[in-house]
Parts: structure tokens; sequence; C-alpha cells
């Protein structure tokens, strides 16, 4: 009889604190949708609303590749910055600061006479700017949701593909209409849309959902906890007995001894020790998580240097006019969005990981993109474009969400800024190589496969580790089973 009642544990109902997964979340996501509309389509537009203005200066392609390259190097390298700036002050204030800083880009640039003016004003200013919202306002969306994570990071990322539609077609309008310096002028305007958008960023202390939850109760434990606090009320009423101004002193002298010895701590702490916590330098020491941030770093390598060599790849290998080529990147763009929208509801609904759907969306981008480049005809192209677009954009919805699957959630703001500085270090060499193999064999299908050799390395690194993953979890669950039964 005794056995049988020890078999069933006692438990308790407690209240938890959870994030709402909803509720004033979504408005969250209105706000950071409506600030990559305004601000993180700015990456696809340079060309389109600079190039003018950079022949009118004297430079063609080497000078746009000076400023976008700078751009994208510090849009990534400042990742830690802004991961660390989010853990000292807030996401919103972050994000705030950031579509700030874009709006003055953009504003400056419009005045800007020669190629310096465009590195500093597009190139740090923007880049800046967009680096603090990345890396802001993911921490911002992975405060709010939990299990709807994928769904909600992909309708705020819906916004990014919408500006990428909808934005190049008023910057033709405006560049017409109101030339350069108006143009660029109205865009800032544009851009402090964004500033409105992260305004709305709450913080989620706010909003937590209130969840009550049975808790199983360690009998043990809580007679120790109470024989503690029975022995501190004896000494401390023994004392009071003895010397009622004793008690006092002794917490007055206690309280000094604390104190002096936070103080000696945090003098013993060398500058190096507190950029290391601020930057939590300790994530570096799990291989996993290198692992983790390098491959996913491939991966948005490898989908950057298509996006740039595709255009190219339509016109000159497939024949096309400029018409026929907007309308397969069109055809990206809207599957990009479809995408974005729909593919984190079946991620969610038959419960796959975002590490699993990043390695299946590479083996799609791989097998779609190795067909598309021995490819010519119009129509094939388009449903092959579509096809891209949707794999392209499960990658760029999956990755940081990815890599704060592997850490803690106080560490999630330095763990992307860690991502995006290990794709801002890996992006020059792998770019400058990727144009390289182009420029060598003058064969577009060539550098292709070489954007899908960088897919191969990334399932190379990974998917041993996920099978590792598996079978370690698969052997504690059965031992936990074991366990189980001989109990």
């Amino acid at each position: 009889m005794k056995q049988s009642l020890a078999s069933f544990p006692k438990t308790e109902k407690r209240i938890k604190l959870v994030p709402p997964d909803g509720g004033w979340g979504w408005v969250v996501l209105f706000g950071t949708g409506l600030t990559n509309i305004f601000n993180q389509s700015m990456l696809s537009l340079f060309s389109l609303l600079y190039g003018d203005a950079l022949e009118a200066m004297g430079h063609r392609t080497a000078g746009a590749a000076i400023v976008m390259n700078t751009m994208l190097c510090v849009t990534n390298c400042g990742g830690p910055f802004a991961g660390a700036l989010v853990k000292k002050t807030s996401p919103r204030f972050v994000c705030v600061t950031g579509s700030f800083i874009c709006t003055m880009g953009i504003f400056l640039s419009g005045f800007s006479t020669n190629i310096i003016h465009l590195v500093i004003t597009y190139g740090i200013f923007l880049g800046l700017g967009l680096g603090f919202i990345q890396n802001a306002s993911f921490v911002a969306i992975n405060s709010y949701f939990k299990e709807k994570k994928s769904i909600a990071v992909g309708i705020a990322m819906t916004g990014t593909g919408i500006g990428q539609t909808l934005m190049p077609h008023v910057v033709r309008y405006l560049l017409d209409k109101y030339g350069f310096n108006g143009a660029c002028l109205l865009l800032s305007a544009m851009s402090l849309h964004g500033i409105c958008g992260t305004l709305l960023i709450q913080p989620v202390e706010w909003h937590m959902k209130e969840v009550e939850e049975e808790v199983i109760v360690d009998e043990k434990v809580q007679l120790l906890e109470y024989n503690k606090k029975t022995d501190d009320v004896t000494y401390k009423s023994t004392r009071r007995v003895t010397n009622p101004s004793l008690l006092n002193e002794d917490k007055g002298a206690l309280g000094q001894m604390n104190g002096s010895k936070k103080k000696i701590e945090e003098k013993e702490k060398s500058v190096l020790r507190k950029i290391y916590e601020l930057f939590d330098m300790s994530l570096l020491s799990s291989p996993r998580f290198l692992n983790i941030i390098i491959g996913t770093a491939l991966t948005a390598i490898s989908i950057q240097n298509f996006s740039m060599l595709y255009p190219l790849f339509l016109q000159k290998v497939a024949g096309m006019d400029k018409q026929e080529t907007a309308n397969c990147m069109s055809a990206v763009a809207l599957a990009d969005i479809v995408g974005r929208l729909c593919i984190p509801q079946l991620q969610a609904k038959f419960n796959v990981s975002a590490r699993m759907t990043l390695i299946l969306t590479s083996i799609w981008l791989f097998v779609v993109r190795q067909i598309l480049a021995y490819q010519t005809d119009m129509y094939v192209l388009l449903a092959l474009s579509a096809l891209y677009g949707i794999g392209r954009s499960m990658v760029i919805v999956a990755r940081n969400i990815t890599i704060s699957e592997q850490c803690r959630t106080e560490q999630v703001a330095s763990a992307v800024g860690l991502g995006m500085l290990s794709m801002g270090v890996l992006t020059p060499p792998i770019g400058y190589f990727l144009g390289w193999i182009r420029d060598y064999t003058g064969n577009y299908v060539a550098c292709i496969s070489a954007q899908n050799a960088i897919l191969v390395v990334f399932l190379i690194m990974w998917i041993p580790d996920m099978l590792h993953d598996y079978y370690h979890k698969k052997r504690e669950k059965s031992k936990a089973e074991d366990e189980a039964q001989a109990a």
C-alpha cells in the first residue's frame, strides 16, 4: 500500500508568466513590417536610385561595388554592437535609433557630389541603421512569440518582400518627377514611417500571459527549506533576547561586507572581461554554435550572390530583354512573399524545427538552381524563378530562428549579432572567389554551380551534427524510460 502511494508524486498548481504568442505581438509585427518596407528594401534599390548619380561622378561598376560592399560589411559587422546595445537598453530603443540613422543616411545621400559622400551616407549610415534594425527587431519578435515564432518572423519579413516589389516603381516615378535630390528627400521622408513602426515595440513584460501549471513537489526539499527557515528564526530570536541591538549591527556589518566585496569584484574585472561578458563571447566556446553561425552565413552568402548574378544570367545566357528579366525577378519576389506567409504555417503544423527547415530548403535551392542554370525557355524560367523564391524565403526566415534556438533568451541579441558578424567576415572572401570564377571562366553555369557548392559545404557541416544530436536525444529518452520502468 505504501509503495502504491509513493508512486503518485504530490503536485501543486502554480502561476507561470509566458510570452503572449499573439496579443500585442501582432502589433509589433505590423510595426517591424512597416519598418522593413521603407528601410530594408533600400538594399535592392541601390542601382536604380544611385546608378545615374554614380556615372555622373565618373564611377560605374567598381564604384557601385565599393559602396555596396561597405554597406553590407557595416550592416553585418555592426550586429554584435547592436546586440550589446540591446542588452544595455531595449530592442525598442535600438530599433528607433536604427530607423533614425537610416533616415539620415538616405537624406544626406541626396546631397552627395562624389563617391566618398555615398560611402559615408549610404555605406556607413544606412548600413549601421539596417544592422541595428535587423538585430533588435528579431529580438523583440523572439520575446513575444514562442510556439508561433516562425510564423511571426515570416509575417514581419514579408514587409521586406513587399518593399522590394513595390518600391522600385515608386523610386522610378520619383526620379522622373523630382530628380535624384528630390527622390532621396522624399524617400527619407517615407523612411520616417520606420520610426513610427518601431515605436510600437513595447517591453514584453507589459504583456506577459499568466498560465497555470502543475508542478511536482519534492517533499524532502520542502522539509529542508522549512527546517532552514526555522533554524534561522530560532537563531535570530535567541540573539534578540541576548542583545536586541546585536542583530542590527550584524545586518549592517554583513551589508557593508557584501557591498565592499561586490565593489572589489567589479574593480578586479578587466576591460577585456567586461567586453567578453557584454558580447556573450562564451557562446563561441560551443562547437555547435560555431557550426550554426558559419552554416547560416554560408546559406545567406550563397543566396546574396545568386540574387546579384541572376539578372545578368537571364540577359546574357537566356537572351532575355529587360522586360522579360523584370518578369522573372517579379516572380521571385512574389513567390518569396507567398513563401514567407505560408511555409511557416506548415512548419508549425508539422512541428519541423528551424534547423531542419534550413537543411530541407537548402537542398530545394540546390536542385532548383542547378536545373535553372541549363534553361533558356522563358516559361520554364518563370516557373523555376517562383520555386527559387519560395525556397529563398524560408532560408531568410529560418536563419535567425535557428541561431536563437541554440542559446538562452537573454543571449539572443548577442547570438544574432555574432551570426551577423560571421556573415560579415565570410562575405568578402567568398564573394571575391565567386566573382573570380565568373571572370576567369566567363561561364555563368560554372558560377551558379560554385554557388551551389557552398550549399553542399553547408549540408556537409550540418547533417552529421543533426544526426549525432538526434541519436543522442534518442539514447537519453530510452535511458529515461528504462529508469522510469525500473523505479
